[in-house]
């Protein structure tokens, strides 16, 4: 508490002090009655109020004033004037500093002592307005000094009294001891309101965090229980923000958060109403609500605000977000409630593709848990060894067998086989996917070595890779692996979906053209599934386009996709790119695909993914 009251001692300038032993007890009292009721209390309020009214104690016959800047510091308030009639405040208030602005707004501005002792005859008074209120008040001296925070002023402090009289010494002292006691009482209020800002104000954003926007949603709430109304809360969450931390840094990304707060702010008319939780998560009510759609509809807004273009580094970025509901009171009636049940809706926006919002169901919280259950569950797979692979050969249009794709099955204990689409994305979202993928890597290669070893033909071998598993050095370790087993690069292929390879990093592109350097085969898997142009498909590190089965699957019957196929194979040819057809089921579309160029062929016509007995038997 020391360094609040470091500020020198007052001295009167120019004089020599000589006061009477009561007039410096009275000083001595003045200050001890104020640094207690600053230590005891933390109202500055009634500390400028003792202040001025110990002031006047001291001078009979006069009041005391305390007036400040306004926030912009263009215009002076009175801040604490006990004895000062309302209408006499009224006419200060907005009082501008300036060389004649009376006794207050000459001190502020000059940054000095300012001692009139006749209102009527001093041209700091001169002015109109200035004589007209002297008149109405019946004041006759008025007495102003500086008020200074660490050497800045901020407002000032007067004694104004109803005669004409000079300032003694002892009057001046008094002055500048109440002007220094005032510093002291506006300093500590500013530490405190630093301090308070720092506990309940994100330093990134600057919207209020989590503590002070849990204490305004109950405030909320108490108004709608009583008005009857109902309360949103929106958790919002963005959409593969840490892909801009890792890419650009961190000071990058606090930027990202900085414009996402601006446009949430556009979006609500008090501050108050938006938090931002940590990381990339936002929380923001919705008061007075009196129908559910009026919610989504503001969700819809809030989704399209996060979806405009944000400059960072001089790089545009086109962010999006999903949005979790809940509402009081029907989904719950406290802030601890509500954000559980918005979060339960958040996860599900998620697990439905992002960019979206969902308002809490009741049914939500069971599905989530069979989720978490699941996830439970494949640590469990991996530790058990449950997971098990089959292999879809790939033919030639002569009925060549070039190679396997890598399928992984499950083979759950009490819930039967699980297909990858119910678990490969929930591995994807919760970090698994990694270990998922070391284990297919190793079984597949070592399976294939034993295959060569016992006389097969070489063929290449396809592997499914998540693009979360193309971070910074996978290239590098799949290498290393492949030395270590004795496992060729020319014979492994690496397939990425085509929506997650337009949608990943640099750094995933990085490492796939890492590995063709190496020889390893990368192929796009689903194409025309995703949104890539030729622009992007000329620059992507790939060999093979894969024909997404939805092309395939009603050839001869849909013209439009004979010409979707035929479109994609001469232009991946142009390319210089191999052409891979899935989902061929019937001699039909065989011959279609054969007849339109592509290079190779794969579906339930030809073989179905076969266990690796029946796969070794296929070889032989």
């Amino acid at each position: 508490m020391a360094d609040l009251y470091s500020i020198p001692a007052p001295q009167p300038s120019g004089l020599t002090v000589s006061l009477t032993p009561e007039q410096a007890n009275h000083l001595l009292r003045l200050q001890r009655d104020v640094l207690a009721e600053i230590v005891q209390n933390d109202d500055a309020q009634k500390s400028l109020e003792l202040l001025c009214r110990s002031a006047e104690a001291l001078l009979p016959n006069a009041v005391a004033s305390v007036m400040l800047y306004d926030e912009r510091r263009e215009s002076l308030q009175v801040r604490a004037a006990p004895s000062i009639p309302q209408e006499a405040i009224e006419a200060l208030n907005g009082l501008v500093p300036g060389e004649r602005a009376g006794s207050c707004g000459t001190a502020v501005f000059k940054g000095e002592p300012q001692f009139v002792c006749d209102t009527r005859v001093d041209p700091r008074w001169s002015s109109e307005d200035f004589r007209r209120f002297a008149e109405e008040f019946n004041l006759r001296a008025c007495w102003s000094m500086p008020i200074r925070i660490g050497g800045e002023v901020v407002g000032s402090m007067a004694l104004s009294s109803f005669e004409k009289r000079k300032p003694s010494e002892f009057h001046r002292l008094l002055l500048e001891t109440a002007a220094y006691l005032a510093g002291i009482v506006l300093r500590r209020e500013r530490e405190q309101r630093r301090l308070w800002r720092l506990a309940h104000y994100d330093s990134v954003t600057a919207l209020p965090n989590r503590r002070l926007f849990e204490r305004n949603l109950q405030a909320a709430v108490q108004r709608a229980r009583r008005r009857n109304e109902q309360v949103a809360l929106l958790f919002i969450d963005l959409d593969h923000f840490k892909d801009i931390n890792e890419t650009l840094g961190h000071w990058a990304g606090d930027a990202v958060l900085r414009q996402v707060a601006d446009s949430l702010r556009a979006l609500v008319e008090d501050e108050t109403a938006i938090a931002r939780l940590g990381g990339d998560e936002f929380v923001l009510l919705l008061p007075a609500v009196t129908d559910p759609l009026q919610v989504h509809r503001f969700a819809a807004r809030v989704l399209e605000a996060i979806k405009l273009p944000m400059t960072v580094q001089g790089r545009q970025y086109r962010l999006s977000a999903s949005i979790g509901i809940s509402l009081f009171p029907g989904d719950g009636e406290d802030f601890t409630t509500l954000y559980k049940q918005a979060d339960l809706a958040l996860y599900e926006a998620k697990a439905q593709g992002r960019g979206r919002y969902i308002h809490y169901r009741r049914e939500l919280a069971a599905r989530i848990e069979a989720r978490t259950a699941l996830v439970e569950d494949i640590h469990r797979a991996l530790a058990e060894d449950e997971f098990r692979l089959a292999y879809q050969p790939l033919f030639t249009p002569t009925g060549y067998i070039v190679g396997f794709e890598t399928l992984i099955r499950w083979q759950h204990p009490h819930k039967g086989w699980i297909p990858p689409l119910d678990f490969i994305p929930l591995a994807e979202e919760t970090g698994w996917i990694g270990e998922i993928g070391d284990w297919v890597l190793e079984t597949a290669c070592r399976q294939c070595l034993d295959w060569w070893r016992q006389g097969a033909a070489p063929f290449r071998l396809a592997l499914n890779v998540s693009v979360r598993q193309l971070q910074s050095g996978y290239a590098a370790a799949l290498l290393t692996r492949l030395r270590r087993w004795g496992f060729p690069p020319a014979r492994l292929e690496l397939e990425v979906t085509e929506s997650l390879l337009m949608d990943s990093d640099s750094q995933a592109l990085e490492e796939l053209a890492l590995l063709r350097e190496e020889r390893v085969t990368v192929a796009m898997d689903d194409f025309g599934t995703g949104h890539s142009s030729l622009a992007q498909l000329k620059r992507m590190p790939i060999d093979r386009l894969k024909i997404d089965r939805s092309f395939v699957r009603d050839i001869p019957a849909d013209r439009n996709d004979e010409i979707i196929v035929r479109t994609i194979v001469a232009m991946g040819h142009a390319l210089g790119l191999e052409i891979v057809a899935e989902g061929v089921e019937t001699e039909v579309q065989r011959d279609f695909l054969v007849r339109e160029g592509c290079d190779l062929l794969q579906g339930y016509f030809f073989s179905r993914p076969l266990a690796p007995e029946a796969a070794a038997a296929l070889l032989k």
